[in-house]
């Protein structure tokens, strides 16, 4: 196997989260060659405020035989694309088309009028990144709750704890809280303290889920998984969420349009094959970078992406003009 790789930098137009660093994001495209001749593509973006490598140790690590989870997905999505290349498809063809929910990551870049826009757009999920500032948060959180158009996915990124949860949750207006479709890793993982936390909506998993195996989980301390194929292996997620009944919502990892496109392809191909069990995907966040010219073959309309034009995941020509440097391994 023959590793490639061309590092880019992506610039945020706002505030991601309540943990990201300012400045820039840097990852890496990646071109993989198999023996039997076989050619695809995928991306590796690292989040290290979420514990993850470098993107220069991670190929280091492949270097001296070392795979992480986040290179093994990588590698194994750009299989994933390189067969369907192989067969000249386009990896969006017979797949389910799904929307994708808003992602507010500071409420201060929306406007006033915010609910009729998402309404006129055609969103009805909204997930609203929490932590930056409670008391607007919750304002802005009953304002369009209240509206009663969407359903609302709040993320706390494991920031918080119990106390700063239940405050904040009881001072959102009722009728709002019922909209709650889920809370993402309210604070971190406690098996009770997650599911005394239910009293107020469901709760998914996402960054936590690292801390929890599922193969021994007693209970249902949270509803919903929320699957990275960036660096969650996706056919274990899917069979430990039939094992347990749980929901899933299949997103992208902030990541470069390569890397988001390929979370849209396994959110189609789930939702094809379970669309009880998939909820609306959250690969909506091209949106949160510059423009340049991948995001810029990723046009949006309302909730849905529109599919890249090209074999596997698209972008043919754009990687083909890719200045790759070879991994050079041991």
């Amino acid at each position: 196997m023959i590793i490639n790789y061309s590092p880019y930098t992506l610039k945020p137009v706002q505030h991601l989260n309540n943990v990201a660093h300012m400045g820039d994001r840097k990852g890496v495209l990646l071109k993989i060659e198999w023996p039997d001749g076989l050619i695809g593509f995928s991306d590796l973006h690292p989040w290290p405020e979420l514990g993850d490598a470098s993107w220069e140790d991670q190929l280091a690590g492949v270097r001296q035989g070392q795979i992480s989870p986040m290179m093994e997905q990588a590698i194994w999505l750009a299989r994933k694309d390189a067969q369907l290349r192989k067969q000249g498809k386009n990896a969006f063809e017979g797949l389910a088309t799904v929307k994708n929910n808003y992602i507010v990551t500071d409420i201060a870049s929306e406007a006033e009028g915010f609910a009729d826009r998402m309404k006129a757009d055609g969103f009805e999920t909204v997930k609203i990144k929490v932590g930056h500032d409670l008391r607007r948060e919750a304002e802005f959180i009953s304002l369009i709750g209240r509206d009663g158009a969407f359903k609302l996915r709040l993320d706390f990124n494991a920031m918080g704890n119990w106390q700063t949860y239940e405050r904040f949750m009881s001072s959102i207006d009722k009728v709002a809280l019922q909209r709650v479709q889920y809370v993402e890793d309210p604070f971190p993982f406690d098996v009770q303290a997650w599911t005394e936390a239910k009293r107020f909506a469901p709760i998914a998993i996402d960054n936590e889920l690292s801390k929890v195996d599922l193969k021994k989980l007693k209970g249902k301390p949270f509803d919903v998984l929320i699957l990275k194929p960036a660096k969650t292996d996706v056919n274990s997620v899917l069979h430990q969420s039939v094992i347990h009944d749980f929901k899933i919502t299949v997103t992208s990892y902030m990541d470069h349009p390569v890397g988001v496109v390929h979370a849209l392809a396994i959110a189609s191909e789930l939702k094809k094959a379970h669309p009880q069990r998939i909820l609306d995907a959250g690969c909506m966040t091209l949106k949160l970078f510059q423009m340049d010219s991948y995001s810029a073959e990723v046009v949006t309309s309302g909730p849905f992406l529109k599919r890249p034009a090209g074999k596997g995941i698209g972008f043919d020509t754009l990687l083909s003009r890719e200045p790759w440097a070879q991994l050079k391994l041991r």
